[in-house]
């Protein structure tokens, strides 16, 4: 059975611009980097995480995927998840943030007694940063422990593997959404106002991999660590993005 792929919309107000430390691959060679990614605000509820070993992503829109094993095909190993601003999205633009690939579904007990098996050891542990900074919400209320996604990275698999995108000009990759091919334009068109995930054929999923590829300039791969000072709000979309100008809508209420 072969694997989905989806298109998943992030709320910008929730995307925090963050200087880290980490591997990158720049012309195929690992190197030590340090530069900014977009991810949730650090220290609170961020999904997908990307500050451990391997990059979790449990909670926004998972509800939304193709999860359970059955007689049709499921987000499971080899999956791509490609992570794009919403707020961008309104005005045309996909502007990627991660492409997390899959490598396997850690399944929660039922009805949440505890974490996954893998991630047993996390449970209310608080030095553990898996438990303070991604875990620990469904706990409190907020969004349901289902299924954990756990990405496949550049050391397990270098044909396959998750990254975060970043331009020549040390943004996010963007694009405008009219250069993808007339099906994809209008699939994508037809979920973004509520923000559904947009399911991708294996020729989407190929054709929006190496279209951002080739906009992209470092490939953030992993051991990632961060400045907990905040570095700026949320950027916009520029047109060194190799995009249209986007001024990116103001005070979105988009959520997960």
């Amino acid at each position: 059975m072969k694997p989905l792929h989806y298109l998943i919309f992030h709320p910008d107000y929730a995307r925090q611009k963050t200087e880290v430390h980490g591997q990158v691959l720049i012309n195929n060679q690992v190197t030590d980097w340090k530069g900014h990614v977009w991810v949730d605000s650090p220290g609170g509820n961020e999904d997908p995480f990307v500050f451990s070993q391997r990059w979790l992503y449990s909670y926004c829109h998972a509800t939304q995927l193709k999860r359970s094993p059955s007689n049709t095909a499921y987000v499971t190993g080899g999956s791509y998840l490609f992570f794009c601003s919403g707020d961008a999205a309104n005005q045309g633009v996909i502007q990627l943030d991660t492409v997390f690939v899959v490598d396997h579904a850690a399944i929660w007990p039922n009805n949440q007694q505890g974490l996954p098996e893998e991630f047993q050891q996390d449970y209310e542990n608080p030095k553990s940063d898996l438990w303070e900074r991604h875990f620990k919400y469904p706990f409190l209320g907020q969004h349901q422990g289902k299924y954990t996604y756990v990405s496949r990275h550049w050391f397990d698999n270098k044909d396959e593997y998750s990254f975060s995108p970043i331009s020549e000009s040390g943004e996010r990759v963007a694009f405008d959404i009219n250069v993808l091919n007339p099906n994809l334009q209008s699939l994508v068109a037809s979920r973004i106002k509520g923000k559904y995930p947009v399911l991708l054929s294996e020729e989407d999923k190929t054709e929006l991999l190496k279209l951002t590829l080739s906009l992209t300039n470092v490939q953030v791969i992993g051991n990632l660590t961060q400045q907990y000072k905040k570095i700026s709000s949320i950027d916009c979309c520029k047109s060194n993005c190799k995009a249209s100008y986007v001024n990116i809508v103001e005070g979105s209420k988009q959520t997960c």
